[in-house]
């Protein structure tokens, strides 16, 4: 495989759109400002943010004096992201690309509402590995299912408005200043995908405990290091980490920010064996989210306190070259 080339940049800026908690008071923190909740006031005609069980960011990256930007996923409700744009302040037309971290519908279902509100002048890039289009859905030991499954309009996107790129290994966007993974290797002993899952192949239900559609997005700040934005970490994200440093040849990691999938019963059993992890990669910052679990965060809390970051809807997170 040849490697991809990763430009360095001299700012990062990370918009939380959307994700699983809001906290309107809480305090800022070195390197996260946090959504003025003044401006909430009924007065100016503004509508509070909303948190759902979902992903989406915004990526923005400065180089000289040119700045860019790529939507990471888009949210599990038709129209909540497209609600805290607004409230954000933030422009469609802004995105140079929308990259998904992996099919499931809590990434997805906000994407056609979107997509119907880009105008034809130009198609934009959408990239996400071919499985993300495929139905999904988990069957627990008791019997009971959940529909997984991304929204039936992502196979039948408008080419005027979006340009679908199916890749299963790395590539990158905006002038080669963020790193698409692509499929993530595992590697450890320990993250073992999820053994409940199911994808529909070719008309027939299939278990896929790996979900190897799932892939991160990342960025090499000048003089700082890699910075990491997962989805959901379906992957591990241990085994995200160090594909990032295989990827790149960088093994300073400055931030890892998004979904570490440590939630429920299943994956809090392997919580300890992350955080030992962590310990040995010292990331400068880490800032869990979506499905990372209540219960992993206080985790990080309490082993890697210098480093964590609490994270929360409306939180913007800018990274600094030296």
């Amino acid at each position: 495989m040849t490697k991809p080339t990763l430009v360095t940049v001299d700012e990062l800026k990370i918009m939380i759109v959307m994700d699983n908690t809001i906290d309107v008071f809480m305090a800022g923190a070195e390197h996260a400002q946090r959504f003025d909740c003044a401006t909430l006031h009924t007065a100016v005609g503004l509508s509070p943010l909303i948190a759902e069980h979902g992903f989406c960011a915004t990526i923005q990256v400065k180089k000289g004096e040119q700045t860019q930007t790529v939507l990471l996923d888009t949210g599990v409700s038709p129209n909540g992201v497209l609600h805290n744009m607004r409230t954000l302040g933030i422009e469609l037309g802004e995105m140079q690309a929308i990259a998904l971290s992996h099919g499931h519908a809590d990434h997805t279902l906000g994407l056609p509402g979107l997509i119907d509100r880009f105008g034809e002048s130009r198609a934009i890039p959408l990239v996400a590995h071919p499985d993300a289009f495929l139905e999904r859905k988990v069957i627990f030991p008791d019997g009971r299912e959940m529909c997984f499954s991304p929204p039936l309009e992502l196979n039948q996107l408008d080419p005027n408005k979006i340009e679908v790129r199916k890749e299963t290994g790395p590539t990158t966007l905006v002038d080669q200043a963020v790193l698409v993974t692509g499929q993530i290797p595992r590697q450890t002993s320990f993250e073992n995908g999820f053994p409940f899952h199911y994808t529909k192949r070719e008309g027939v239900w299939e278990n896929d405990p790996l979900i190897l559609d799932d892939q991160a997005l990342v960025v090499h700040v000048e003089g700082k290091g890699l910075v990491i934005i997962t989805g959901c970490g379906h992957a591990g994200i241990i085994n995200t980490i160090r594909y990032a440093q295989e990827l790149t040849g960088v093994e300073k990691i400055h931030a890892v920010i998004g979904g570490f999938h440590l939630t429920g019963g299943f994956f809090e059993k392997i919580i300890p064996d992350t955080i030992t992890e962590f310990k040995k990669i010292k990331p400068d910052y880490l800032v869990p989210g979506h499905c990372t679990g209540w219960y992993a965060i206080q985790q990080i809390a309490q082993h890697l306190p210098d480093a964590f970051i609490p994270n929360n809807v409306g939180t913007l997170l800018r990274f600094s070259a030296e």
